[in-house]
């Protein structure tokens, strides 16, 4: 009886393995969604996405931040 049930334990293992592998394929092939090139610029057709959401820093304002800080 052993001997089955470890068999058994074995084919799950091996079918588990299977279907974290296939799964694995399907996240590599799946279709990545990126938003459109001009979202959050004045160019965007949808008056909400103008403006980045709360908290987004430019990337502008952050070589800015830089420069201060050097100079301090």
């Amino acid at each position: 009886m052993r001997k089955k049930g470890s068999k058994q334990s074995k084919v799950s293992r091996i079918d588990r393995s299977k279907a974290l592998a296939a799964q694995a394929d399907e996240a590599i092939k799946e279709r990545i969604r990126t938003a459109p090139a001009y979202m959050y610029t004045s160019l965007c057709p949808v008056p909400e996405l103008r403006e980045p959401p709360k908290g987004v820093i430019w990337y502008y304002e952050t070589m800015l931040h830089r420069q201060r800080a050097s100079r301090v």
